[in-house]
């Protein structure tokens, strides 16, 4: 099964995952885990570039083109591969992302779906969510912002189309602003009961 955890930045989906990781394979899963930008050289421009001076000011299409043509490199060189193999596969971020951010910069979500036709929609996508303000104050305390993280406007935007879009799509919502475990915990239970669903 193919597992995208979503999200605004600083709202925890990277140590949710590695949390949720341990506990799959404690269970007996083979579970594998990745993320977006993915490490492949387009994942690898996006990356830099996120962190220079100055890259806000490119059109957001650019934006839209480089993580989607780093999508479809992510999943048919990586994700695809451990899917066939038999692993639980979770992402950290995948086309949801993109909707949401570069939707919140202005451009069309119609276009961004139609970005997205040569890669598959996951078998469940879950988002995580926490106030604005909350994440900010995470994101600051740790690392240099990216150009992502540095508008609470924006912020505020990206997770008004992230709520909508799971209202629409009925994905499940966590609160991510509690208890890192009990976060976790409502996690593995989702793909839990969705795994047995398949089966």
């Amino acid at each position: 099964m193919f597992v995208a955890i979503e999200g605004i930045d600083g709202v925890g989906k990277s140590t949710v995952i590695s949390m949720l990781r341990r506990k799959l394979e404690e269970s007996g899963y083979r579970v594998y885990t990745t993320a977006e930008p993915s490490q492949s050289p387009i994942g690898r421009l996006i990356r830099d570039w996120l962190l220079k001076p100055g890259s806000n000011v490119a059109h957001p299409s650019i934006f839209a083109l480089l993580f989607t043509a780093d999508r479809v490199q992510h999943y048919y060189g990586e994700v695809k591969p451990m899917l066939d193999s038999g692993y639980l596969v979770i992402t950290e971020r995948y086309m949801e992302s993109t909707l949401a951010y570069q939707g919140a910069m202005g451009l069309q979500q119609e276009w961004l779906m139609e970005l997205h036709r040569f890669v598959p929609k996951p078998d469940l996508t879950i988002i995580l969510d926490a106030p604005v303000d909350i994440v900010i104050s995470r994101l600051r305390s740790r690392r240099e912002l990216e150009v992502f993280e540095v508008n609470r406007e924006f912020l505020i935007k990206v997770r008004e189309i992230l709520l909508r879009r799971a209202l629409m799509n009925n994905y499940p919502v966590v609160n991510a602003n509690r208890d890192l475990g009990a976060v976790v915990d409502d996690v593995y239970g989702l793909i839990i009961n969705a795994l047995r669903r398949v089966v």
